[in-house]
């Protein structure tokens, strides 16, 4: 497993939030059968995270609900998409994914050649955007924007596990998906 820190460009100590087969996909007994769930990944040190890895969802939502500048923005709006994803507010979810999608494209637009070294940390960024917005996608029963989003992942970051995850998720859940998800609470 692999995160990542805003605050020192390095990969970190992981935070990645399977989502339980139940929640997506039917019942706790199919979860134990099928192993391929779904993953969401945010940023343990960043604004939430201590609340996101001790599974405390309202209280990442509540850190996260104060307005944030800098570079530190794109990180919050990444732990913003988990945390709403998780909790399912759908609209502040979506707003949230698809701000973290953006941030971490404006974050590689604005790059300084001289920071070419750091464009692999960055496009992994991106991919774990485009990552989270494809589990929200796909729990909002739109699969076509979810594989679109998979699609876009796999392209910036190839060899991200958490992409090759979650795109395995989709080629299992992809039938399932439509015949039993879960109602939305």
């Amino acid at each position: 497993m692999s995160s990542y820190s805003r605050n020192s460009r390095k990969p970190i100590q992981a935070l990645q939030l399977a989502l339980a087969a139940a929640l997506l996909a039917g019942s706790a007994a199919h979860a134990a059968d099928e192993p391929r769930t779904f993953e969401l990944t945010a940023f343990s040190n960043g604004k939430g995270g201590t609340a996101l890895v001790s599974g405390d969802y309202n209280s990442a939502v509540r850190a996260l609900s104060t307005h944030v500048n800098g570079l530190d923005a794109d990180s919050v709006n990444t732990n913003r998409c988990v945390a709403y994803v998780v909790t399912r507010q759908i609209e502040a979810a979506r707003i949230a994914c698809n701000e973290a999608v953006r941030d971490a494209q404006q974050q590689i637009s604005s790059m300084p050649i001289s920071m070419s070294f750091a464009r692999s940390d960055y496009r992994d960024y991106l991919a774990l955007a485009y990552s989270n917005r494809a589990v929200f996608n796909w729990m909002s029963n739109d699969t076509a924007a979810a594989q679109s989003d998979l699609k876009k992942a796999a392209a910036v970051a190839p060899k991200a596990e958490f992409v090759a995850r979650n795109v395995t998720a989709l080629q299992s859940h992809s039938t399932v998906a439509q015949v039993s998800v879960a109602p939305k609470r």
